[in-house]
């Protein structure tokens, strides 16, 4: 019964925030990736910001939001397996 259930809300919380990030809700996905390239880059141009610096931006944004339907999909094969565990125990 504990497998299914985390079973179950692994793939919940899969699908929650795969569906955030693939939506970009509230530039969830934008601000991930500023933070990320802080992290990794925190020698800015002084706050200057050209095209060029936010090609490399956009793609990444791209990517995190395909990341987040790869997420959903993976919740529905969690969450799919959480349920048949749930009824296979009944």
């Amino acid at each position: 019964m504990g497998r299914a259930v985390v079973a179950v809300s692994f793939g919940l919380l899969l699908i929650v925030t795969g569906l955030a990030l693939a939506a970009d809700y509230r530039g969830i996905a934008a601000r991930h990736i500023e933070l990320a390239q802080r992290l990794v880059r925190p020698i800015g141009l002084g706050g200057r910001t050209s095209r060029a610096d936010e090609r490399p931006r956009d793609r990444f944004i791209l990517f995190d939001r395909a990341f987040g339907v790869l997420m959903v999909l993976l919740g529905v094969v969690a969450l799919t397996g959480g349920a048949y565990l749930l009824a296979s125990q009944a």
